[in-house]
């Protein structure tokens, strides 16, 4: 006789733990790797909620299809810790996937913004920035810095980059974002130019101004490029820190 009771009692409980690994994660991966607009801008979690998805359906209805009281202790410690291995080994695949898509720099760059990816940047290059605190990514979300190229470093990089090597994604030329300020300040461009260019997107850039409470002379704008495409930032022309990002490619 099959006591559907307890086996819905081991689909619950099954469940339960699931979603409480499955929440944590999601936490640390929403608010803390991928925090406002970086979700939208890059997207990348499909894997993370396909798998998530997989294993809180999965994993409980196999609960509730191996569990019965009249199973040996052996037998069912042996099952569970079959289940147990495959849900942890795809779970930690997409967590691990999704990680190496996070944005780990938040970079300026020239005459634009950058934003880097963890997987974007090579081993090769953070050995180049070994003894730094950039010689591994951040897990505690982007982390805004400039890259500044020494005068006696130009001709080494014009050759990197040659070979697909941008100063952009190489953490020996990452410097303090606020040590660059006034780099910054001289490639910020007016709100103006943003809307000769895109006029089709005037309603958005008008509606982010009046959300922002800020007169539009404070404002300016940078390029944002990433591993999706072009975004735009809204840049405070006095800190030339971004303030807001905007879904317009401005090329």
């Amino acid at each position: 006789m099959i006591l559907w009771r307890e086996k819905v009692r081991a689909f619950a409980i099954h469940f339960v733990a699931t979603l409480a690994v499955a929440l944590v994660a999601a936490a640390l991966i929403f608010f803390v790797w991928y925090p406002d607009p970086f979700q939208r801008m890059l997207g990348g979690l499909q894997l993370f909620l396909l798998v998530a998805g997989c294993d809180l359906a999965l994993g409980p209805l196999v609960s509730f299809v191996i569990y019965s009281s009249k199973k040996k202790r052996r037998a069912l410690i042996f099952d569970y810790t079959v289940v147990g291995i495959v849900q942890v080994a795809a779970f930690v695949y997409g967590v691990y996937s999704v990680s190496q898509s996070r944005p780990a720099y938040v970079a300026f760059v020239k005459d634009r913004i950058e934003v880097i990816s963890a997987g974007e940047i090579a081993e090769r290059d953070y050995e180049e920035a070994r003894g730094s605190k950039y010689a591994q990514p951040p897990f505690s979300g982007p982390a805004h810095v400039a890259a500044h190229v020494p005068p006696q470093e130009r001709n080494e990089v014009l050759w990197a980059s040659l070979e697909g090597r941008d100063i952009g994604v190489r953490p020996k030329f990452y410097v303090d974002y606020s040590s660059q300020r006034e780099a910054i300040q001289k490639q910020i461009r007016p709100v103006s130019e943003l809307l000769e260019r895109h006029p089709k997107s005037r309603a958005l850039v008008e509606k982010s101004l009046q959300d922002l409470d800020r007169a539009e002379g404070d404002l300016g704008w940078l390029p944002v490029k990433h591993a999706k495409g072009f975004w735009t930032a809204v840049m405070d022309k006095h800190s030339a820190e971004p303030v807001k990002y905007l879904p317009i490619d401005p090329y």
